[in-house]
Order: structure tokens, then sequence, then C-alpha cells
């Protein structure tokens, strides 16, 4: 959820730390969420729990650089691919039941 709260604190570490090193932060959470997901459909054990974390992580990092750039834009930008996925979900049903 991205709250007030959250977006003040996203605010102060981009403020404390820099966009240049947050962002190399996000870029790294995003390389650990790849391999905690590549680990997990590999059947590793514990799995879901690394992924859980790393999606924890990323998602700070993500909500930092959302506050970075204005997190209206983004949310415009998810709606919009949210319903072209809606739309491709329409069509295959349509298509399953002919």
């Amino acid at each position: 959820m991205y709250t007030e709260e959250r977006r003040a604190i996203y605010k102060k570490a981009i403020k404390a730390w820099g966009f240049d090193a947050q962002a190399r932060v996000c870029q790294e959470e995003c390389a650990e969420l790849i391999t905690a997901i590549f680990h997990l459909s590999r059947g590793r054990e514990n799995a879901i729990m690394e992924v859980v974390e790393e999606l924890a992580d990323t998602y700070i990092m993500v909500g930092q650089i959302m506050e970075y750039i204005g997190p209206d834009i983004v949310e415009h930008v998810v709606d919009c691919k949210l319903s072209n996925v809606e739309e491709r979900l329409s069509k295959e049903e349509n298509e399953n039941e002919n």
C-alpha cells in the first residue's frame, strides 16, 4: 500500500542518500529478486521466504524511485498496462469459449 507515511520515508531516504545511490540499490534488489524467483522456480527449499524478503526490499526501493519520478505518472501508466492485461485476458476467454 502506497501510504503517505511510506511516501515520507521514501522522500527522506532519497534526500539523505541521494537518487544515484538509491537507484543503484534498487538495481541490486531487482537482481536479488530475479535470483530468488529463479530459486523458487527450481524448487529450492525456503525459496518462498527468499522471494518474500526480496519482494519487500525491491518494493521499498521501487517506492523510492517512484517518489523521485512522481507516483502519479507511474500509477497512470500502471493503470494503462493493467487495462491492456485485462483486454488480453478477455480476448483469451472469448477464444477459449468458441
